[in-house]
């Protein structure tokens, strides 16, 4: 009997390694899953908090939705305090009566937010009716239509002791120091053709750079990069270095 029972003693250790590796797959597995699981409920639940942070901050009465996608696997940058990269946009977005659409790229937004988020570059793309209201910022021209490559301006004039209406096509040109754009009026023509006149250059109109302060519909330390014009819109990149996140640095317009 004794030589009988050496052999099954000899294979319990061996029974006992193989379970104990068994169980520790089963654990790993387990804890895996629990991972994804976070992971998959964190996301969902940090995307909708800077989702829902954005739209707070912004101005009384804006209407319409943000969404928020951080990039990369969230739970070690929650425990870091900052998400690396997060993605701002919004299809249908009103602000102060202007219909626009966002998409926005910000780095290094802390997690309690508080301080500032770095290197924020995107686009707004404003539909043709969202800029016929620039016209009250210039005394030059009395209305602003997009059109392909640039912009329509209307407004009238005193020309040899008449006044005429006109209308010019203009170029569009972001201003180097980002704070807003310039519109140089190209091409004339005369619109109260009663008069009889034919110009094709209005004195003080023609070639006459007209600028546009953007700054101050905009957060201070944004700024105006490019422009692409069509007839159906205008696309604006915009940049900044460094963007508080507090809700009076938000609200803070800059200046021209």
């Amino acid at each position: 009997m004794s030589s009988a029972a050496a052999p099954a003693a000899g294979r319990r250790p061996k029974c006992r390694g193989r379970t104990v590796a068994i169980v520790l797959v089963v654990v790993l597995v387990v804890l895996a899953v629990l991972v994804v699981v976070a992971e998959f409920v964190l996301r969902g639940v940090v995307d909708r908090t800077v989702a829902s942070q954005v739209e707070q901050s912004l101005p009384d009465g804006s209407t319409g939705t943000v969404d928020a996608h951080v990039s990369g696997v969230v739970i070690p940058q929650l425990l870091r305090g900052t998400l690396d990269d997060v993605r701002i946009t919004s299809d249908r977005l009103t602000v102060e009566g202007i219909p626009l659409a966002a998409d926005v790229t910000a780095h290094d937004l802390p997690v309690d937010g508080k301080g500032a988020v770095h290197d924020v570059d995107g686009t707004v793309r404003l539909a043709s009716g969202a800029v016929k209201d620039l016209s009250k910022y210039s005394p030059l021209f009395e209305r602003v239509r997009l059109i392909d490559g640039g912009v329509e301006l209307r407004g009238s004039a005193t020309v040899l002791g008449f006044r005429i209406g006109y209308a010019a096509d203009g170029s569009v040109t972001a201003q180097s120091d980002g704070r807003g754009v310039t519109i140089t009026p190209k091409t004339v023509r005369i619109t109260n053709s009663s008069l009889g006149l034919k110009v094709d250059d209005i004195p003080g109109v023609s070639d006459v750079p007209v600028p546009v302060c953007t700054a101050q519909f905009l957060p201070e330390q944004l700024r105006v990069r490019s422009l692409r014009v069509t007839s159906a819109a205008a696309t604006v990149r915009i940049t900044a270095d460094e963007l508080p996140l507090n809700e009076a640095g938000l609200r803070t317009t800059g200046r021209c």
